[in-house]
């Protein structure tokens, strides 16, 4: 299987939008973490969603704003019974944070969502009838490219992020609570926890009290991936931020579990396409 998502970077500096859609299981999406940020507006759908160490169904008019850095995945280990549709946007971190340092109140739903441990917000009609309208609009100029589309884009998708927090702010949106806790989350509970220990597929079984198939099966039902690549992923994200928070290469390894810097940069080369330090060295500037 082919992972599309290999250390993906924006086309445009400042901001992006599109509508994508799952109509069956294909496509699938690895567990991956981004530079910029992500906002998800979900059209149509009920399928689960993995953020972070937490995970959430989400549904119609449901509202994801994931930050830089936070690890992230849709799951469908269930045969879609609808269409999971959304609008995606992604805007470059250090232009959100110039735009949030001109005018804080931008800001206030993801300090929320950042204060209360969760970055599902759940709407009802009337409010995600509206946000729909903004991202519909900021759409249409992406599509359109009219005079001045580039810029008008932008100012949709700004205006769309205060619309947002204007709405959290009045309403106090939902925050859902995660699904119920079975053996798949405390599994990655586990894994976070001892990400700088060595981790077995037999060692982690023993501590569950139970088989290694089991084990295996739970991650390929849910992940589409083994638990030894679950492992490994979760280690490259955990350096992917090491690394943006200027912790040396050298020491990122250790960290984050790998055995060597040798061992480490392969994976990282094999996950991602390029080297720890060509990630370094492009994100040098960023803020």
């Amino acid at each position: 299987m082919i992972n599309i998502w290999k250390e993906i970077q924006m086309e445009d500096s400042c901001t992006e939008i599109r509508i994508q859609t799952n109509t069956d299981n294909s496509g699938h999406v690895f567990l991956h973490s981004h530079t910029f940020y992500e906002i998800l507006l979900c059209k149509s759908g009920n399928i689960q969603y993995l953020l972070g160490d937490k995970r959430f169904r989400i549904q119609q008019g449901d509202i994801l704003l994931i930050p830089p850095g936070v690890s992230h995945q849709p799951l469908f280990p269930e045969t879609l019974k609808e269409p999971y549709s959304r609008y995606v946007i992604w805007i470059n971190a250090a232009y959100w944070h110039q735009q949030c340092e001109e005018f804080p109140d931008l800001n206030f739903a993801f300090e929320q969502c950042q204060k209360r441990g969760s970055y599902l917000l759940r709407s009802t009609r009337a409010t995600w009838s509206g946000l729909f309208s903004a991202a519909s609009a900021a759409l249409k100029e992406t599509e359109e490219q009219k005079l001045g589309w580039g810029y008008c884009t932008r100012t949709a998708v700004i205006s769309l992020m205060a619309h947002i927090s204007r709405t959290y702010y009045y309403q106090d949106l939902q925050m859902p609570a995660a699904e119920k806790s079975v053996l798949v989350d405390d599994l990655f509970r586990y894994i976070d926890e001892h990400l700088r220990e060595k981790i077995t597929l037999e060692g982690t079984a023993k501590h569950f009290l139970v088989s290694p198939s089991t084990i295996s099966h739970t991650f390929q039902k849910n992940m589409q991936v083994s638990f030894h690549h679950c492992v490994i992923q979760r280690r490259l994200i955990a350096a992917k931020n090491g690394i943006l928070s200027g912790v040396p290469l050298q020491e990122i390894w250790e960290s984050c579990g790998f055995p060597d810097y040798s061992s480490f940069y392969r994976s990282f080369k094999k996950e991602y396409g390029i080297s720890p330090r060509e990630f370094k060295n492009f994100h040098r500037h960023d803020t």
